[in-house]
């Protein structure tokens, strides 16, 4: 089936026809516009011939084979291929078959060229007639030619009329064609046609010849491809689809079949919002970033990929070219950020609108729920309804004692363990301030020194408590089990709480830690009074956990210095300091307390000595109280007053 090749009248894209889809709509793959292939073909360019099935009139008998004309040179297309030449006016392709050509008058014989031939009714020839008029596209047949000695310049004639390309820039002029037409003519039975005019020569041939000169053609030029026009912005798109059509087209899942755009869409937006669920749901300030930033990218995700499967879709382009133009990256581009833009605005206004259920809960102003208040129990069914409450008893270097309003319905049980101060204070001070839990009290004598050799070694804290929990279980309290434990001190007794706090496992299991007016440390240069970091580390790290409101550490100092190590005040302005902290200056007084064996601590003439707060400072459950006076009686204040100074603070914590 012949072909034509022509050039795309919008962009240059060269393009390969069938002949008969000359007048059909056709779409260029490269720019996508629709145009009618013949509309585009130059009016001087010469197309193959379509071959006809019709044939010369069957009915006539072949000429008689002593009739024949007169030997002549042969036109220089008599052997010429079939041709179509177009209409200048773009009208139908007609094809003339034989029956519908004139026949051609027989050729007379030389003696007989000057009269005209007799002619009988049943077989006289029509008379000439002139020759057809080219209107239109006209198909012409010639029979192949018979071998003869001039068949070199009939290769010539015929080699000039093929299309070249690419064609001579300036074509040579060319003679004016004649054209023939040669059909099988009737026998001749007694006729004789009259001579042939100068106009019409005649051609030797197995048939008649009907010789019509026609103007002269140039020969078939192929002008030269235009130049590519710069890309429009119906080319961009056409751009994008063919990158984005490679961009996939490698991969493959599943054996052979490929992975699509509408795929990489679903997947992203399965992804977006599994991100946009848990920037919903959470409070929790990473989860939440997270949450946020993989929204942002999956969304912009699902936009891309939906605008790629779209461009796949409606505009299959195979023939774009490799490397995007200018405006097309820009395109790209463009995307792109404006797809980030519109992810990072819906997640941003997700993340202002939600804020997750605790904030949703406390912009609304709910009230907590309300628990319903425990049933109160009979005495006869609580845990402790058998526990014996008087005196003291010994549990491994120290005295545990049970207060009087000491209660447990479960046998659960808090523990307070106080290092170093006199017994019954301590007891008195925890009934005092409403401490609902056992007390545990531990005096090694004065110094730190004894209390940091028996409480360095690993474990003692959990042997101590296993043993206070077995010694209430023999008390009378009923499935007795520690719940909660706090460590408090005085004076000397820090050294203790050096040791415990500076064991991982133990920080784990104490809850709050008290200090009345004891963390001491060395210095690293007693000039600049700086503080040795390393025997401050245990406090330190408790002291962060309280900065966050993980635990409770309150501390109490007194203005007391002028020794060779840090003071208690110097040592809890480094602990401030370390959690960034600051002080602020506070005057507040205690209140007095007026238990037995407070009153009878002081010396004979300090009853009336009392704590004058001057400075506080507070970050979470971090709390530094600092007092004034340098004297042993002031120093002693902080143990006696310890039950509305920082044992409020820990029942506090602990109410239920």
């Amino acid at each position: 089936m012949a072909a034509i090749q022509l050039y795309c009248p919008f962009c240059g894209q060269k393009l390969s026809i069938e002949t008969e889809a000359l007048r059909v709509q056709t779409t260029c793959p490269r720019c996508a516009k629709s145009f009618v292939p013949i509309d585009a073909i130059p009016r001087d360019q010469t197309l193959p011939a379509i071959k006809v099935s019709g044939v010369v009139d069957a009915e006539a008998p072949p000429p008689p084979a002593e009739a024949k004309a007169p030997a002549k040179k042969p036109s220089s297309l008599a052997g010429q291929v079939d041709t179509i030449l177009l209409p200048p006016n773009g009208g139908p392709l007609p094809i003339v078959t034989g029956a519908q050509r004139p026949a051609a008058p027989e050729p007379a014989p030389k003696e007989f060229a000057q009269e005209p031939a007799p002619t009988t009714a049943t077989n006289a020839l029509p008379a000439p007639t002139a020759p057809p008029v080219l209107d239109g596209p006209t198909l012409i047949r010639t029979a192949p030619p018979e071998p003869t000695a001039n068949a070199p310049e009939k290769a010539d004639a015929l080699a000039a009329t093929v299309p070249v390309d690419p064609p001579a820039p300036e074509p040579p002029a060319v003679a004016p064609k004649t054209l023939e037409v040669t059909v099988p003519a009737a026998p001749s039975v007694e006729t004789t046609a009259p001579a042939a005019s100068e106009d019409l020569p005649q051609v030797a041939s197995d048939g008649l010849a009907a010789t019509v000169t026609a103007e002269p053609e140039a020969p078939a030029v192929i002008p030269p491809p235009p130049p590519k026009p710069a890309p429009t912005e119906s080319a961009i798109p056409a751009e994008l689809a063919a990158c984005a059509s490679t961009l996939l087209g490698s991969v493959r899942v599943s054996g052979s079949k490929a992975l699509g755009f509408e795929h990489v869409a679903l997947v992203a937006a399965l992804a977006a919002v599994l991100s946009i669920v848990l920037l919903v749901v959470t409070n929790v300030g990473a989860l939440r970033v997270l949450g946020a930033f993989f929204g942002t990218i999956t969304l912009a995700a699902v936009l891309l990929a939906g605008a790629a499967f779209w461009l796949v879709r409606s505009r299959r382009d195979a023939s774009a070219p490799p490397a995007l133009s200018q405006r097309a990256r820009l395109a790209l581009i463009g995307g792109v950020v404006g797809s980030l833009a519109l992810g990072s605005a819906i997640t941003g206004i997700l993340a202002a609108t939600t804020g997750g259920p605790g904030e949703l809960l406390h912009a609304n102003h709910l009230p907590p729920p309300k628990l319903p208040p425990k049933p109160e129990l009979p005495p006869e069914q609580r845990a402790d309804f058998k526990l014996k409450r008087e005196g003291h008893v010994f549990v491994n270097g120290g005295l545990l004692h049970v207060p009087p309003k000491f209660r447990s319905d479960d046998g659960a049980f808090d523990l307070y363990m106080h290092f170093h101060g006199n017994t019954n204070l301590v007891e008195e001070s925890a009934t005092s301030a409403g401490l609902n839990a056992l007390v545990y009290t531990v005096n090694l004598g004065n110094g730190s020194g004894p209390y940091e050799d028996k409480y360095s070694v690993v474990g003692v804290l959990d042997q101590t408590i296993e043993k206070i929990q077995d010694t209430a279980k023999k008390q009378g309290l009923r499935d007795a089990r520690v719940r909660r434990v706090a460590l408090g001190s005085w004076s000397a007794g820090y050294g203790a709480l050096a040791k415990l706090l500076d064991i991982t496992k133990n920080v784990e299991r104490i809850d709050s830690v008290l200090v009345l007016d004891g963390i001491h440390a060395a210095y690293l240069d007693p000039k600049a009074k700086t503080v040795d970091p390393v025997r401050l580390s245990p406090f330190l790290r408790f002291a962060k956990l309280a900065s966050e409101g993980k635990r409770l550490f309150t501390i109490t100092h007194s203005n007391i210095g002028g020794t060779e190590y840090a003071s208690s005040a110097e040592s809890a302005d480094a602990l401030l300091r370390e959690v960034g902290a600051e002080r602020a200056p506070a005057q507040a007084t205690p209140p007095r307390v007026t238990t037995k064996t407070a009153l009878a601590a002081f010396n004979k003439g300090a009853q009336e000595t009392r704590l004058e707060q001057t400075t506080e400072g507070k970050k979470g459950g971090l709390h530094v109280r600092g007092y004034s006076g340098q004297t042993p009686d002031q120093h002693m204040a902080h143990l006696v007053q310890m039950s509305v100074t920082v044992l409020p603070e820990l029942a506090e914590r602990w109410k239920e």
